[in-house]
């Protein structure tokens, strides 16, 4: 499955982050690839108020992995946003245990996705930025998801 939604502004693409999060569900990980500049902060800060985040969302570039405590009827109690930018190598990424950290009503979303999606496979959510001429922003999001949230994603893309 894939499916896009374009964003015109940094506004537009924390709103379609914020209404993200209704697609997402304990034990979730999510893939956020694309060129520097491209929005996955911006993406992220969305998910997170969507999760009921209250503190100040900032990507964790240098400390790799920031947890962050949801308030949601969701079930996610924790969001643990990820960078994986400096890591050089797959083993550094397992060493992370990135999937270990969404065993307990936990979300992960993990901005520079490509380094890291060798390690999960096909049972991730990814969403690829595109940025055109206009600096618009296309959201590509793609994965094994079943019919009920891909009816979930749709309602996403239509919002």
């Amino acid at each position: 499955m894939t499916t896009s939604r374009r964003c015109a502004t940094d506004a537009d693409t924390q709103k379609a982050g914020a209404s993200f999060a209704r697609v997402l569900r304990s034990g979730d990980i999510v893939l956020l690839t694309g060129p520097l500049g491209a929005g996955k902060t911006t993406f992220a800060k969305g998910v997170a108020k969507g999760l009921g985040v209250t503190e100040r969302v900032t990507s964790p570039t240098f400390t790799m992995v920031r947890e962050h405590r949801c308030d949601n009827d969701l079930g996610i109690k924790t969001l643990q946003h990820c960078d994986v930018y400096r890591v050089e190598s797959l083993d550094e990424v397992l060493d992370l245990a990135l999937g270990e950290l969404v065993e307990e009503s936990a979300v992960a979303l993990i901005e520079w996705g490509e380094l890291a999606e060798s390690v999960f496979g096909r049972d991730v959510l990814r969403v690829n930025f595109e940025i055109d001429e206009e600096d618009t922003r296309t959201l590509l999001v793609g994965g094994e998801i079943d019919e009920a949230r891909r009816a979930l994603v749709e309602r996403w893309v239509d919002q």
